[in-house]
């Protein structure tokens, strides 16, 4: 096995554990384990256990943000973006419940400018999706809402999911993000007319 199949093994146990067990929990004798290695021969592919960490949330954020800007920069109307990002997003959480987990809580592990990088990246991921509800509002769509907590509400229920979602439940990302989308969107809806449907 080569060294970039040894690391990317490395970085699956790794999610695994800190998603199961917390990356704080997690020791290096744990990854070692969970990966087939001993301690010792992974400090050749790590120098420390929070590169792990910073390495999954940076691809974690990939996952998110490759998932959801195209929707958000793409044509439609808010209700129709909102509701497809909502499905994006809750797509990437299914597809790996682990590596979710880490992007939406682990990541507090992180220190330093590493912690800064990752708070970063949460915030431009965020800002995507204010995006969805301030070009509801400006168009008409929505109604005046308070921005901040609207996308915190829609933010709340997306990342929540990977606590409770089963890939063997009788709904898929899709039924579920259409149902959260039905909620949301008929909240935020304009009732008062001047914006397209």
């Amino acid at each position: 096995m080569g060294r970039t199949a040894r690391r990317e093994q490395v970085l699956q146990a790794a999610a695994a554990l800190f998603s199961r067990k917390g990356y704080h929990a997690t020791t290096v004798r744990d990854i070692g384990e969970e990966s087939g290695m001993l301690s010792g021969s992974l400090y050749a592919h790590i120098h420390h256990k929070e590169d792990l960490l910073y390495e999954l949330v940076l691809r974690a954020a990939e996952r998110f943000q490759a998932a959801v800007r195209p929707v958000v920069e793409g044509e439609g109307s808010a209700s129709e973006k909102l509701t497809q990002a909502m499905a994006a997003h809750l797509k990437v959480v299914a597809e790996s419940l682990a590596h979710a987990r880490i992007f939406l809580h682990e990541w507090r592990a992180l220190t330093g400018k590493r912690w800064e990088a990752a708070a970063a990246l949460r915030r431009e991921y965020e800002d995507l999706l204010a995006r969805v509800i301030r070009q509801g509002v400006e168009s008409g769509e929505f109604r005046p809402v308070d921005e901040k907590c609207a996308r915190l509400l829609v933010l709340g229920a997306l990342n929540w999911t990977y606590e409770w979602y089963d890939p063997e439940g009788p709904l898929g990302p899709e039924e579920i993000a259409k149902r959260f989308a039905d909620i949301v969107v008929e909240g935020l809806r304009n009732r008062e007319g001047g914006g397209t449907t």
